[in-house]
């Protein structure tokens, strides 16, 4: 624990670190903010499922279409400028979600808003090691992993606060207001990338990103394992309420707070998971993760009371939190330099298509098997994935006994 204390210290104590952690908060704040608000002035405007449906496609269509291209971009170009021109496209989209006098015209807005942040998430992540070094790179992903949990919740009960009593467009000008702060991030950040012998070409195909991680067959079993897990995750969610509300009987508050316990799981894993400090305690520590909520998911399908759902919730938040840091923190360690944008942009791509297809897949089937089937039933292939992601592991993990050298 004093190491780990220690290891916070050294990341807190560099200035370009600490103003990103700061902008991200008040950002991520501000982005839940945002959310909270679009959703609550859906509801009050006689918006349906279909209109809630459509703002989260909106949410997450950016970043799946612009997976190669945002990569790219993130490695072949100035940080600074890549962060100051997405950032400025960001809070574009945010004063239009402020102006917007029509559902379309918020959902026009969202797209302009989150295809800045697609082209944005690549750069912060891919120069944190150049900011902190490379050996305190883990520490800090902990560190804004944890943040970005605090602040989930945090901005979630602020939002309703503030909807209630001045109404949604002052959120949303909350929300538009704090990208001065990232703004400001962008331009006090400073680095300088190894000279590169290649320049990477720009495609809107996430091509590259895609050979860069395939060239690591351990980080290619790892990514195509985690990604599947957050199909079976979200695909619960669509029918969650129903579980907790109609079979548990839970009220509106008691639902708040089991909702609240995997937000409380997730930041003590994310805090956690910067005590893991090897390559294989990582790997090792990310296959237990990813075996733990499948298992929980079944249990949770099962909890014959709340405070057994609500323990899970808890447990089930912890392992996603220890898994989500671990991913970006061995991302950050195993690809080259070179290529990290890419293969960032390509694994955020790619879980906000697996969070497409969730919404679907968790609409089906609790309609046609019922809630606590559909959490049984995705707790069983998410353990199939676990396992299959395990075996690919030890597979790509054999010939570096001989041969390779393990980075720690």
């Amino acid at each position: 624990m004093k190491q780990l204390l220690h290891e916070y210290a050294g990341v807190l104590a560099v200035r370009q670190a600490r103003l990103i952690l700061a902008a991200s908060l008040v950002s991520m704040v501000g982005d839940v903010l945002a959310m909270v608000a679009l959703l609550l002035r859906i509801h009050d405007e006689g918006g349906g499922p279909g209109a809630v449906a459509a703002l989260l496609v909106c949410f997450a269509v950016p970043l799946v279409l612009t997976m190669g291209i945002a990569g790219s971009v993130a490695d072949a170009h100035d940080p600074r400028r890549v962060l100051i021109a997405a950032t400025l496209v960001q809070a574009i989209g945010a004063v239009g979600l402020v102006a917007a006098p029509s559902f379309v015209w918020t959902c026009l807005s969202v797209l302009v808003l989150q295809t800045g942040f697609s082209f944005a998430t690549p750069v912060w992540t891919a120069v944190m090691p150049l900011v902190v070094g490379e050996d305190l790179a883990g520490t800090y992903v902990s560190l804004a992993q944890g943040m970005r949990a605090i602040a989930s919740p945090l901005g979630a009960a602020m939002a309703g606060l503030l909807v209630e009593h001045w109404g949604s467009t002052l959120v949303l000008g909350i929300n538009a207001a704090s990208f001065v702060a990232v703004l400001a991030a962008s331009f006090a950040l400073r680095v300088t990338r190894p000279a590169s012998g290649h320049r990477s070409s720009s495609s809107f195909l996430p091509r590259d990103g895609l050979i860069a991680l395939r060239a690591n067959p351990v980080m290619s079993a790892l990514v195509f394992g985690v990604v599947p897990i957050i199909l079976t995750v979200e695909a619960v969610s669509a029918v969650e309420v129903f579980l907790v509300r109609g079979e548990l009987g839970a009220t509106p508050t008691q639902f708040g707070l089991a909702e609240a316990c995997g937000g409380v799981g997730a930041v003590v894993g994310a805090f956690a998971a910067g005590a893991v400090r090897t390559r294989d305690r990582r790997i090792l520590g990310l296959l237990i993760g990813i075996t733990f909520v499948p298992i929980l998911q079944i249990g949770q399908g099962l909890a014959p009371t709340l405070w057994a759902y609500a323990v899970s919730a808890f447990v089930i938040g912890l392992a996603l939190g220890i898994v989500n840091a671990l991913i970006f923190t061995l991302l950050l360690r195993e690809i080259a330099e070179g290529d990290r944008g890419k293969v960032v942009a390509l694994v955020s791509g790619l879980s906000r298509t697996a969070t497409i297809g969730a919404l679907a897949i968790g609409g089906v089937l609790g309609t046609q098997l019922g809630t606590r089937t559909a959490y049984v039933v995705c707790g069983v292939v998410g353990l199939l994935i676990a396992a299959t992601a395990a075996l690919r592991v030890r597979a790509s993990t054999v010939p570096s006994r001989t041969g390779l050298t393990s980075r720690r």
